[in-house]
């Protein structure tokens, strides 16, 4: 038994069981007429050709597959009628009998649409002659004229991979103060930190590098004491967000993963991993928002204070896509995401995080242990086939 690889499925052929003529007249009648010959058979090292033979759409990534793996493609014409599909046979070097042509090595059941094979020289041998003839039920058209392959005619891959370092990296530093105000507290244990949400963004968070960022989330509540309470909750994030730009030449991603590496600090966070929201959004003034000054706290861990924007959010465009634990090296396919957006946007946050989005906070007034998980190395590997190869 023989497979071969078309639009990728892979398809095992098997005996065809013989099928009776019925001559005769009136409605049960089985035409005779065999079908017409296929023309133009050819072997093809084209993307172009092989999609346009295999009707277009997402045949493409078939044929870009078989490319890959250096496979045989043949392509041909159909100036017939309707049929049920197309019978590829290999030519043999023993002459076959005249009842039959022997087994075909594709059979396309695809009626006239797909006009391709896709050949595994592993299957079909390196050198090998073919023809291809029509059938429509128990009727099959003569063999076409024949054509030979050798390794010469292999296919070449079309896919590129490169691997993308972000465009554009931001951290995104939050936090959320709120004590109770009365004549008998004192000022509080996070005095510095006016009451309310202040939230920055910062660009390209070192100088000379895109490819590092950090994570980091705690909380602590105080309840106070009876019988004069002062409750008081703080809590304060970072959140990385990276962008990546995909090469101009890109007509199709095969597929995009993302990596990096994690700093094996203890305390290390456990990450979300989700689309980033497109637009920046100035604060919710209903957090009692504040942007006193510039950031403290967690962002007192990147080498410069400044360029930190106030009020400018970073947060999640959609649901996570990937959780991340411990030390584990990222490896996380976002295919689904660039193909979507035509790009990468990422962001990164501890899925301890309290301070929310601008339309709703996860403030839960408990305490929440500090952590930070540091990413190294982020790069966004994509394999894709160019504009000029499709």
């Amino acid at each position: 038994m023989k497979t071969t690889f078309l639009l990728g499925c892979a398809l095992s052929l098997v005996p065809l069981a013989a099928s009776a003529v019925t001559l005769g007249t009136g409605p049960r009648a089985v035409s005779t007429m065999a079908p017409a010959v296929p023309i133009n058979l050819h072997a093809t090292r084209s993307l172009a050709d092989c999609r346009n033979s295999a009707g277009g759409g997402l045949a493409g990534i078939g044929c870009a597959a078989a490319m890959q793996n250096h496979w045989y493609v043949l392509a041909w014409n159909w100036r017939g009628g309707a049929i049920d599909g197309f019978r590829v046979y290999e030519r043999r070097k023993v002459a076959l009998p005249r009842a039959g042509r022997g087994q075909p090595v594709a059979t396309i059941a695809q009626q006239a649409q797909v006009r391709v094979a896709l050949l595994d020289p592993k299957q079909v041998g390196a050198s090998a002659c073919f023809t291809v003839t029509a059938y429509s039920g128990a009727n099959e058209s003569p063999p076409s004229l024949q054509v030979c392959v050798n390794p010469a005619n292999a296919t070449s891959s079309v896919f590129v991979s490169a691997a993308l370092a972000p465009a554009t990296q931001m951290e995104f530093y939050g936090y959320h103060h709120d004590r109770t105000h009365l004549h008998y507290c004192s000022s509080g244990s996070w005095p510095a930190f006016p009451d309310g949400t202040g939230v920055w963004r910062k660009l390209n968070v070192a100088p000379g590098t895109t490819d590092w960022g950090m994570v980091m989330s705690a909380a602590d509540w105080h309840a106070g004491t009876d019988p004069l309470p002062c409750p008081e909750f703080f809590t304060q994030v970072l959140r990385l967000g990276v962008i990546f730009a995909l090469p101009s030449s890109v007509a199709t991603v095969q597929s995009a993963i993302l990596t990096g590496t994690v700093d094996q600090n203890a305390a290390l966070c456990t990450l979300s991993i989700s689309p980033l929201a497109t637009q920046t959004t100035p604060t919710n003034t209903s957090y009692g928002t504040t942007n006193a000054g510039p950031p403290g706290g967690f962002a007192f861990a990147f080498p410069s204070n400044n360029g930190w924007t106030g009020n400018v959010w970073l947060d999640s465009g959609g649901a996570a896509i990937a959780t991340q634990s411990g030390g584990t090296p990222l490896n996380i396919d976002v295919t689904s995401i660039v193909r979507q957006f035509g790009s990468a946007g990422l962001l990164f946050e501890s899925t301890s995080d309290e301070i929310g989005s601008p339309s709703a906070n996860s403030l839960h007034h408990a305490d929440v242990a500090t952590c930070q998980t540091t990413l190294h190395a982020i790069r966004l590997n994509v394999r894709y086939i160019t504009k000029s190869a499709s």
